[in-house]
């Protein structure tokens, strides 16, 4: 507690959230969770222009550490563990000075329903001690039965009851925080339903650029063929994702020099889950059907790059639209030329998706395929054949990760932290003196 005290002040921001283990290369941060993948490099970014104070989920490693000299993690809360939580609240109190509370939030992340309610209960407390809270949403998810393949919620009465109850959560929240962000304008759109308008704030993944190597290169180092045109999906292998559909609908593509890419392993969430069991069991044996398509598993950190950078065109078949997307995140810092479900369409809302688009002379029908018809099939054959369209695939890749970029989006989340306008030249010249320290 006393190094916390030197962290103490006005201008200070306690995160609260789910955080990798300093320099955690055993199994890689995206093992842990998601959300602990985005918390490290949001708030590395951020500590560039304030003091961070990060209450992370309790797990094996070091309980306290210090990133750099802006930044400080303890090991604070339990994953279903609503004493935690609460234990959490009186460090949090014993900390008076410190007024801006930034929580990061997936539902599952602290451990389901009665534990969101106990952190909701925190936050109305925090608010009576006249701290700001700053809430980041990562889902806005409306009607649970689009997820039914994903969480095994099946029968309609249940449906229903958790329909209300994220109507309910969501008033609570809106209630409680005076700001919360979500990444998407649609998942504003949806959330404004239940909260002022004027308090939600839309505000991209930010986008770190990352260097890839020659697709030779590459492709030799994770054993792929050199002659195929490969294609990758990347990321925990969801219900929502559509990769038993996009096997399904590449299966008849074998003879063709066409190669699916499956990067990723099970979610650590719901791999106890006997539902989820049966389904990526499900998945693997159709991914071992067909000599075309590899199902690689967990990909460790290091390997990230060397899967991005074999691939030729990556896909995004998802099923439902309720969250930003890390993979897309990740697709646009290597600048990998992209395509999407038309179920994630409305992620042309966002001003600047709009606007890449635009830049690199693209319609919305040449980046987006129905789940429902061969679109997918003739896209792929295009970008085989059509060097064009792949050179304005890759420049609206890379304009809008130039649109993303992390200094621009950790300015406007610092803004929103803490009230103040922030300018640019201003957050370079932080981020300048950090790396120097």
């Amino acid at each position: 507690m006393n190094i916390l005290k030197r962290f103490e002040s006005t201008d200070t921001v306690l995160a609260i959230t789910s955080y990798p283990n300093d320099l955690d290369s055993s199994r890689g941060k995206k093992e842990f969770n998601a959300v602990a993948w985005h918390s490290q490099k949001t708030l590395m970014h951020l500590s560039g222009l304030t003091k961070v104070v990060v209450f992370a989920e309790k797990r094996t490693g070091k309980k306290f550490f210090q990133p750099n000299d802006s930044l400080i993690v303890q090991r604070m809360w339990e994953k279903g563990n609503i004493f935690s939580l609460l234990l959490m609240l009186k460090q949090i109190l014993r900390l008076p000075k410190i007024k801006n509370i930034f929580v990061q939030f997936e539902f599952n992340v602290f451990g389901g329903i009665l534990p969101n309610l106990i952190l909701l209960l925190n936050l109305a407390i925090l608010r009576l001690f006249r701290k700001h809270i700053t809430f980041e949403l990562h889902q806005v998810i409306t009607d649970i039965s689009l997820l039914q393949k994903h969480i095994h919620i099946t029968h309609p009465l249940l449906q229903t009851f958790f329909n209300i109850s994220l109507g309910l959560f969501y008033r609570l929240l809106g209630f409680i925080a005076q700001d919360i962000i979500v990444f998407e304008e649609e998942l504003k759109t949806r959330l404004s339903r239940f909260v002022k308008e004027d308090k939600i704030h839309v505000l991209s993944l930010a986008v770190d650029s990352k260097k890839t190597i020659p697709s030779k290169k590459a492709r030799q180092a994770v054993a792929l063929p050199q002659k195929d045109f490969t294609l990758l999906v990347f990321g925990f292998i969801n219900g929502y994702k559509g990769i038993d559909w996009i096997i399904e609908k590449l299966k008849g593509l074998e003879e063709k020099n066409v190669r699916l890419i499956i990067a990723g392993g099970e979610n650590p969430y719901l791999k106890d889950k006997k539902h989820y069991q049966d389904f990526y069991k499900n998945i693997v044996n159709e991914a071992q059907k067909y000599s075309h398509v590899t199902l690689t598993g967990f990909v460790p950190d290091e390997k990230v790059h060397e899967y991005f950078s074999a691939a030729d065109l990556v896909l995004m078949p998802y099923e439902v639209f309720m969250a930003a997307s890390g993979p897309f995140s990740l697709a646009l810092s290597y600048q990998k030329p992209l395509l999407l479900s038309n179920v994630l369409k409305d992620y042309a809302k966002s001003h600047d998706f709009s606007a890449a688009l635009n830049h690199a002379q693209l319609k919305e029908k040449d980046i987006f395929f129905s789940l429902k018809n061969n679109d997918l099939l003739t896209l792929i054959e295009k970008a085989q054949k059509d060097s064009a369209y792949r050179k304005k695939l890759h420049i609206f890749m890379k304009e809008l990760a130039t649109l993303r970029s992390s200094t621009t989006v950790v300015a406007r989340l610092f803004s929103i932290l803490t009230k103040t306008n922030t300018s640019l030249s201003s957050v370079l010249q932080e981020e300048k003196s950090l790396s120097i320290r």
